[in-house]
């Protein structure tokens, strides 16, 4: 029968919206107090994750700052690596992922104490690749204060990210 669907015992329900930012919430606490390169995202708070966007919030504190008193370049970068990789981990859970391309366009200052809204997109999920945006905006005014873009490539016979026992952090 056309456009007729047999629903079986074997269907596993999508997760709720609420189911994906509790996932996402626990995996960005593991990195608070972490002793590797993820700690730089130890302060970002996930507050909306669908299959395809997933937005984060961060105060701006001194250990964010370059020398001139603004948000680290480095710190954006890392952040869109970090963000757009959570992003697609909320539907590509099986696989190892590695950076391809990662850029950054640096557009407004981030001064201490401001509050940055991250809006990670997943464009696209191949079968070897995924591809993503990151957009950076002050909450207080909107005005976006830097765009990245970062593609990812599915690792062969590497797991993915557990958010049970931390693997892969």
């Amino acid at each position: 029968m056309v456009g007729h669907s047999d629903s079986t015992a074997n269907d596993v329900a999508e997760p709720t919206s609420e189911e994906l930012l509790a996932e996402q919430i626990r995996v960005f606490d593991r990195m608070k107090g972490s002793t590797n390169f993820n700690r730089v995202a130890e302060d970002v708070y996930p507050v909306e994750v669908t299959k395809n966007k997933l937005v984060c919030e961060m105060i701006i504190q001194e250990q964010h700052l370059n020398s001139k008193g603004t948000l680290h370049g480095g710190q954006t970068a890392t952040l869109t690596d970090v963000i757009t990789a959570r992003a697609v981990g909320v539907t590509v859970k099986d696989k190892g992922m590695a950076s391809v391309e990662l850029a950054v366009s640096y557009l407004l200052p981030v001064k201490v104490g401001e509050i940055l809204e991250i809006t990670a997109h997943v464009l696209k999920i191949g079968r070897t690749m995924a591809f993503t945006d990151c957009e950076f905006r002050r909450k207080s005014d909107g005005k976006m204060t830097a765009k990245g873009k970062h593609t990812l490539a599915f690792l062969p016979n590497q797991p993915g990210i557990s958010v049970e026992n931390g693997s892969q952090f």
